[in-house]
């Protein structure tokens, strides 16, 4: 899954408009990023990167740029 459709995806998660994220937004500034946009984001992460991601990796993420490398996501910002 590239870049721009996996934010998308998570756009979706997050009930917000499309092309909504960018990457350097802030985790804590997504009002709807709770516990279940987490399992939304892991279940995408793992279904269509497989990418096998726990809740404690995610402690280190503060930005949705963060959450991209962490799911390999294909022209992710480093």
């Amino acid at each position: 899954m590239s870049r721009d459709e996996f934010l998308l995806e998570l756009d979706d998660i997050l009930e917000l408009s499309p092309g909504t994220l960018q990457g350097p937004e802030k985790l804590e500034n997504l009002e709807n990023w709770n516990s279940t946009a987490l399992i939304g984001f892991i279940a995408l992460a793992d279904t269509n990167n497989g990418a096998h991601i726990s809740p404690r990796q995610l402690v280190n993420c503060s930005t949705v740029g963060d959450l991209l490398r962490l799911a390999g996501v294909e022209g992710a910002p480093s």
